[in-house]
């Protein structure tokens, strides 16, 4: 009876906390189109005072590329708050950056009554997030067959085998599915052969060794007659090499398109992003690798200031606790060169700090008690062996449901194969039961970003009389986060202007100001023109100290003036 009376009271508890929730969202399945625009209507519908919602634009197949904004108007104006870019699925393949998008915009929204920070952190910021930037291709990735490794590209028509033709040799779902998979022909020269323990996995053979199979690549057929399958397929715009900063030519980069900014996308998102000055710290979600990833992305960018790589360990360094088994890196020296790339052009052409976010690891997946990674690596080829050890949890914790067995198939063109292989939503992405806690792991990590934000405080030091109605004002300006108001890149390129500290008063001269670079010695570097005000920035962790002297008496109001920060007044009687 006891047992009864419990979870009858679970029950209760978990409707009444469903019914004081204004918007439900259930993150075990990935979200298609249609259910993220809703979802972002239904947000700006139910937390209409703290949202706003807008399309920055039209994609190349005409879809809306939607914007949520948000923020509580009651605490200041949006361009007087630092802000927060977050966007997703730049590559449409790359789905569940989607879904993270979407779990941190209900999060800040369905918390901000509960939880002090979230309350803070809406209160005192402002959160710009466009869940999908290749709505095309994520689109395609749910309405036709698809495979995990399909739908990259932005929709526009390219000629990738230099035919003459575009985009004339797509996957085909052969044997009509709805999803793309792999193809593999028996031959016993074709380098694998069946693993011994499951004829699902295959395995390399060695050198003098008879194999069984020849994999094929992606369903498919050859439509141009040039002996070659899927080698022109829909696009290749790669959106994440389209950008205006070191962009170079195909013929260098591959997918950079015609020109910097060629895709609608990147176009309205940069256009957006320069018209919001308040941005410091941006987030771009794909899907691999388990990585916080910074720049440089080549050796055409040159290397990033101290400052600047300290604020970035700092940030990774406690990302790393956040979500266990990811790594912060950098793009050219731990993984490979980029041009063009959006992480870039943030940072080197807008000065602001930013990761883009992998957001999967294979070992997450993973089969096998702890210790055992120098085991396996003895039994067979690593990639088999992770192959056999997927196979293990799809079958343990999946049910069955992330591979198709081999079946035979009569190709049209290459006579009898078999086709099969991981499903469209697998290998690159969470199984639905993972969804959740990847989603809230890394909203976590772009709120712990967002909480060191600059935030500057004002306090008076010290007020001297000079004599001869002179007064020596000293005032400090702290910033206790990781972030400073201006970045190194943008201090040394100026990119942005620097914060102005101003002094104001009925009848005040300002003799002299500047910035005080060590109050114990007394050492000032004095502003030669329009003293009462000074250009500066605050630091990272620090602090910034300005005097003035100035002659007169009666109220005085200093001014701190930011675009990164909330401004701030002081107020003084001499």
């Amino acid at each position: 009876m006891k047992k009864r009376i419990g979870w009858a009271a679970a029950v209760l508890l978990c409707l009444a906390t469903a019914a004081t929730a204004r918007v439900n969202l259930n993150f075990n399945h990935y979200f298609d189109r249609d259910e993220v625009v809703a979802t972002l209507k239904q947000l700006n519908q139910e937390y209409s005072g703290m949202t706003k919602l807008r399309s920055l634009g039209k994609s190349e197949e005409g879809r809306d590329i939607w914007l949520l904004t948000i923020h509580n108007p009651k605490t200041g104006e949006e361009l007087d708050k630092p802000a927060v870019y977050v966007d997703g699925a730049i590559h449409g393949n790359e789905i569940q950056a989607t879904e993270v998008c979407l779990y941190l915009a209900w999060y800040l929204l369905d918390k901000y009554d509960s939880v002090d920070m979230i309350r803070e952190l809406v209160d005192t910021r402002v959160f710009y997030i466009v869940p999908t930037v290749n709505v095309d291709g994520r689109a395609r990735f749910f309405e036709r067959a698809s495979g995990y490794n399909i739908g990259r590209t932005a929709v526009v028509p390219f000629d990738d085998d230099n035919d003459g033709l575009v985009d004339e040799d797509d996957y085909e779902d052969l044997d009509g599915d709805g999803e793309i998979l792999q193809m593999r022909i028996r031959d016993p020269f074709g380098g694998w052969k069946t693993h011994p323990k499951d004829d699902r996995v295959m395995v390399r053979t060695q050198p003098g060794e008879i194999g069984e199979w020849r994999l094929l690549g992606l369903e498919g057929i050859d439509n141009d007659g040039d002996g070659r399958l899927n080698e022109d397929p829909v696009g290749y715009l790669d959106m994440n090499r389209n950008w205006g900063y070191q962009w170079q030519p195909y013929y260098v980069q591959s997918g950079a398109g015609e020109y910097p900014f060629s895709a609608k996308a990147t176009r309205a998102i940069s256009e957006f992003i320069v018209s919001r000055p308040n941005i410091c710290f941006h987030w771009a979600f794909h899907n691999y690798g388990g990585l916080f990833v910074r720049g440089p992305g080549s050796k055409l960018s040159g290397l990033y200031s101290p400052g600047d790589v300290q604020v970035y360990n700092y940030l990774g360094e406690e990302g790393e606790k956040i979500i266990p088994g990811y790594k912060h890196v950098v793009g050219m020296e731990d993984m490979y060169t980029t041009y063009g790339d959006f992480g870039e052009w943030m940072y080197c052409s807008m000065g602001t700090f930013g990761f883009i976010g992998e957001l999967f690891r294979s070992e997450e997946l993973r089969y096998r008690k702890p210790g055992q990674d120098e085991e396996r690596k003895a039994v067979m080829d690593l990639q088999s062996t992770a192959d056999y050890e997927l196979q293990q949890f799809n079958d343990n914790l999946a049910h069955g449901t992330l591979f198709k067995p081999w079946t035979d198939f009569d190709h049209p063109q290459l006579g009898r194969i078999q086709i099969g292989g991981w499903r469209t939503f697998t290998t690159r992405m969470h199984p639905p039961f993972m969804i959740q806690e990847m989603a809230h792991r890394n909203a976590a990590m772009v709120i712990f970003t967002a909480r060191h934000t600059p935030e500057v405080k004002l306090e008076l030091l010290d007020t001297k009389d000079l004599g001869q109605g002179l007064t020596r004002i000293r005032v400090r300006a702290v910033n206790m986060n990781a972030l400073p108001t201006l970045s190194g890149r943008a201090l040394r390129d100026r990119l942005a202007r620097q914060d102005i500290f101003s002094i104001e008063g009925k009848g005040l001269e300002t003799v002299s100001g500047g910035v005080v670079q060590d109050v114990v010695m007394d050492r000032v570097d004095y502003v030669k023109h329009r003293p009462h005000m000074i250009f500066t920035h605050v630091p990272s962790f620090g602090k910034r100290d300005i005097q003035w002297i100035v002659r007169g008496t009666g109220k005085v109001t200093v001014t701190f003036d930011c675009q990164k920060a909330s401004n701030r007044t002081l107020s003084l009687e001499l």
